[in-house]
């Protein structure tokens, strides 16, 4: 009877679509959602609130309706132009991406799966609002001569070279994320026994291993490259020319301008993670171990990485199958030795 009472005492308030926005984002803050996490909640739902509010004013929650969500999903796949703001980005004229709606209307369904969860909205407003579906994208992980591309082009005889030679490898050694790169403390890693301790999404604690190359590649940095810190009490791994931390949008510049320099222009931090996965699986590792290293909650997520590391050895075969090489089909290739 009293939750009903709160229900209902909450839907009936004056609470306008802003104020509640704060209420949800300090929720998510609460449950342990990364920093990370919540700005890519926020950019979202502070844009679904600036599409409401440039037509009707001022929002309230209890008016919101599943009309006023699929109208701004409509607006943004009307939408022209990407990256419009964005920190790294220039603007390019081509609508937003299917992955891209989907990632609104996902968030969308759990900010108002919590307004109905806490009493503010009587129902879920957007529970019948479909995402639209994904297209099955192969992700083409960095070729072996693209990686060679990228190292030739970091000068090694700098500090500015060895740190980005020590990220780069370390990216592609461990498959970590942006975030948890640019995070990792020096004091979590155990460079005896190749190893280095991470905080990924949820906070979740893993121990991810470190090859020889690039342990090697990131003590030359720490050891004679890395600057005094600006704030002496500083203990994470990648600092500035000046001593400041480097955060994502700093390492994501770096990957970006390494992109252009070697004409890998499709580079961008995520894709090796993708990279580490897949060569980890074509040299052998297994689904499990690979699991534990990206940090993955569900098996699933990993699975995809078996795909394509299947598609390569698709793509060899063909390339060097025994009998097709015989040439036996169209007689261009080879003629089957006769018999002494």
């Amino acid at each position: 009877m009293q939750e009903n009472s709160r229900r209902l005492g909450r839907s009936s308030m004056q609470l306008t679509l802003s104020r509640v926005l704060e209420y949800y984002f300090t929720t998510l803050e609460i449950e342990g959602k990364s920093p990370n996490t919540i700005e890519w909640y926020r950019q979202k739902l502070d844009g679904f609130h600036e599409f409401l509010a440039e037509s009707n004013g001022q929002v309230l929650v209890r008016d919101l309706s599943l009309d006023d969500g699929r109208a701004f999903v409509k607006s943004l796949m009307d939408r022209e132009t990407i990256y419009e703001g964005h920190p790294m980005r220039e603007e390019v004229n081509k609508p937003l991406s299917t992955q891209t709606i989907h990632g609104y209307v996902r968030t969308m369904r759990a900010f108002a799966s919590w307004l109905e969860e806490e009493g503010y909205t009587e129902s879920n407003v957007f529970k019948r609002m479909k995402p639209p579906k994904l297209p099955e994208v192969l992700i083409e992980p960095l070729t072996e001569n693209e990686i060679r591309q990228i190292l030739v082009v970091i000068p090694r005889g700098t500090p500015e070279g060895v740190r980005n030679y020590a990220v780069v490898l370390l990216f592609l050694d461990t498959g970590i994320r942006l975030s948890e790169l640019a995070n990792l403390e020096i004091d979590n890693i155990d460079f005896g026994a190749g190893e280095f301790k991470v905080f990924g999404k949820g906070s979740r604690e893993r121990l991810v291993p470190i090859g020889y190359t690039a342990k090697r590649a990131v003590l030359s940095y720490t050891e004679g490259h890395r600057p005094e810190p600006a704030n002496p009490t500083e203990r994470r791994l990648f600092l500035t020319v000046a001593g400041d931390h480097m955060n994502n949008n700093s390492i994501g510049k770096v990957v970006q301008r390494l992109g252009r320099r070697s004409e890998v222009f499709r580079l961008h931090p995520h894709l090796f993670r993708h990279t580490f996965a897949v060569r980890y699986l074509k040299n052998g590792g297994d689904v499990f171990s690979l699991q534990k290293i990206l940090g993955h909650r569900s098996l699933e997520m990993t699975r995809r990485y078996v795909h394509l590391a299947e598609t390569d050895v698709k793509e060899k075969h063909r390339l060097f199958s025994p009998v097709d090489n015989l040439g036996l089909a169209s007689g261009r290739r080879g003629r089957p030795r006769r018999r002494g």
